[in-house]
């Protein structure tokens, strides 16, 4: 099962689009998830052990994977799930 943290900002736009996007693949898909404030301690460390200059980024098993919000199919990708078939 795949670990997601989601490092976000309160005063980030594109920050709740990311929010609702892992949410929505929560339901569908089972991973650990959580959500960082980039202020707290628990952020400040992501940022110097990833880098991270800008939110909302995804980290993924450890590994920085998306900066901004990604699209659904390469966050399933990222999870190593496939979209349903249409």
């Amino acid at each position: 099962m795949a670990n997601v943290t989601l490092i976000y900002s309160t005063t980030c736009g594109a920050c709740p689009a990311a929010k609702d996007l892992w949410k929505s693949l929560r339901v569908k898909h089972s991973f650990s998830y959580r959500e960082v404030d980039i202020l707290s301690p628990d952020g400040q460390e992501l940022v110097d052990r990833h880098a991270i200059r800008a939110t909302p980024a995804t980290v993924i098993d450890g590994k920085l994977k998306f900066i901004g919000v990604p699209s659904r199919e390469s966050a399933e990708k990222a999870l190593g799930v496939r979209p349903p078939e249409r």
